[in-house]
């Protein structure tokens, strides 16, 4: 049976126009992306980043059970990942290797508070997380080990004690957080400098549920 697909343009916010589809030779449907991958997102006001305000010391071994940042949601929508990143503050004139490992808890309770500032990134006030925010963060909290991942590029240098690196990992919505669970991030590197690194998250709220 054949069928007559038309599609509703919104390129003001409002249903404006019908539009309609192509398909190639094979009926392949004909889509052309008009705009960068998160840009409709980030209109919408949804876009966050998430930066530790005091630097930490990095894990001189496989995390466990610390997280140096986490991120729980205390909503209803979803948190969908699209960054990690880490800058290197300090560092020790040697040989170093570093890497940002994350995971996703199980359901759980809100960790001890304290609020890392969240930055919009189209342009929003600024939000200071509370204990009953929509969002919680937490530094050093005590969690539940549930597959820790190293996410990568990292970084190696032999260099001075004050390397200034960083470096960033694309995501792109492979991390998740539901509603009741939380993101966990541990900074590790060969050497254990004191308050060497900042790291932090990008994320985006989205109106979608986890399937069981």
């Amino acid at each position: 049976m054949e069928n007559l697909i038309k599609m509703i343009s919104r390129f003001t916010g409002g249903n404006d126009a019908e539009v309609a589809a192509s398909a190639d030779a094979l009926k392949n449907l004909l889509v052309a992306q008009g705009a960068p991958g998160y840009a409709e997102v980030r209109r919408r006001g949804n876009g966050w980043n998430v930066l530790t305000s005091t630097a930490l010391t990095p894990l001189a071994a496989l995390p466990t059970t610390t997280a140096r940042l986490e991120l729980y949601n205390n909503g209803n929508r979803l948190a969908v990942i699209s960054d990690l990143h880490a800058y290197r503050l300090l560092g020790t004139a040697v040989g170093l290797g570093e890497v940002l490992f994350a995971m996703i808890t199980t359901k759980k309770a809100a960790p001890s508070l304290t609020a890392q500032t969240l930055y919009s990134m189209s342009g929003k006030d600024f939000i200071v997380p509370t204990a009953t925010s929509e969002m919680v963060t937490g530094v050093g909290t005590t969690v539940v080990a549930n597959g820790w991942q190293a996410y990568g590029p990292g970084a190696a240098y032999l260099g001075a004690a004050t390397p200034g690196s960083g470096f960033h990992v694309p995501i792109d919505g492979k991390l998740i957080i539901p509603p009741g669970a939380s993101l966990c991030l541990q900074y590790c590197a060969s050497v254990a400098t004191a308050s060497a690194a900042h790291i932090g998250v990008t994320f985006d709220w989205v109106k979608m549920t986890v399937e069981d």
